[in-house]
């Protein structure tokens, strides 16, 4: 029986700092060239409905995820679990893509296609929408809220250090009640916090290290979170982190869980705390304000560039 041989590819023509689609297009025509069947979709409704005809029709060999972290959890979002996605990523940190060793560079991503070594990742959900990498709530959480709210092109990681000066001196440290999920499926007590992290692949922006030790496939977030809401400590930590010396402190924690979720402390919305407080999931604005992450019992199959040469 033949191999499979269309690959369908979900261009986000607004990822990264300049538009991908040539990209794309470049990709679409190396893989021709190799005997594939390559198709475009910049429309993921679209792509999707095009995947699960193709994968019903048992001739789809992948879906190619052309854009950064938020687009792949969209594709992965609107796709069947059992198909698996080949990362081309063209966003401004693609983390998904650097754990799994995926580059730009068409070659190496055709030859990770022909392989098609693929590695299981577990998909979350953070208020009913799919997260890949981290959900956060805090300070981080504050900067990407701002630099979405602000943004009228490419985000690049100039505007990011924008948004991060900004927040210095708006944002105020709220306090935060979590809650984690125990090996029963039971919620238990609350405790509070300051500033949460919740990874599921070990790898944040900018090449901060906060938690490196997370496993993709065990079910469970790795969940860091400090204490401590003053603004000079807020800050303090903030520096902690990006020194990478944070777990050295003694207002830090770390568990894991299968579910978090995190509300804000209503004692805290006085005249100068922002009563809406925002969280992210994978580098993108979430939302505001309560969050439940859970495990959805799924998980997806990435392929991998491990087993091809740089």
């Amino acid at each position: 029986m033949a191999l499979p041989s269309t690959v369908i590819i979900s261009a986000n023509p607004k990822s990264g700092a300049r538009s991908g689609l040539d990209q794309a297009a470049s990709l679409r025509q190396a893989l021709e060239q190799r005997g594939f069947v390559a198709e475009m979709y910049t429309d993921v409704d679209a792509m999707a409905s095009r995947a699960d005809r193709c994968q019903q029709e048992r001739t789809l060999r992948t879906v190619v995820s052309a854009g950064g972290d938020g687009t792949a959890s969209l594709v992965l979002s609107k796709i069947p679990s059992d198909i698996p996605v080949t990362l081309f990523p063209l966003g401004s940190e693609n983390l998904v893509a650097n754990y799994f060793e995926m580059t730009r560079d068409i070659d190496r991503t055709v030859a990770c296609i022909e392989n098609l070594d693929t590695e299981p990742l577990d998909l979350f959900l953070a208020n009913g929408r799919l997260t890949l990498l981290v959900a956060s709530v805090g300070f981080d959480a504050e900067v990407v809220r701002q630099v979405h709210e602000n943004r009228r092109s490419h985000v690049t990681r100039s505007v990011y250090r924008m948004g991060i000066l900004r927040a210095m001196f708006s944002y105020r440290w709220p306090k935060f009640r979590v809650q984690r999920r125990d090996a029963d499926g039971n919620w238990g007590e609350s405790v509070t916090a300051n500033w949460v992290f919740a990874f599921n692949v070990p790898r944040y922006a900018a090449g901060i290290r906060i938690i490196e030790s997370t496993s993709i496939s065990d079910g469970l977030l790795d969940v860091g979170m400090f204490q401590g809401g003053r603004l000079c400590q807020g800050l303090w930590n903030y520096g902690m982190v990006v020194r990478g010396v944070h777990e050295q402190s003694g207002a830090w924690k770390r568990f894991q869980t299968s579910g978090l979720r995190i509300s804000l402390v209503t004692e805290n919305t006085a005249a100068n705390v922002q009563p809406e407080v925002a969280y992210e999931i994978d580098g993108d604005a979430g939302g505001v304000l309560p969050l439940e992450v859970i495990y959805s019992g799924s998980k997806a199959m990435i392929v991998s560039g491990r087993s091809v040469g740089a």
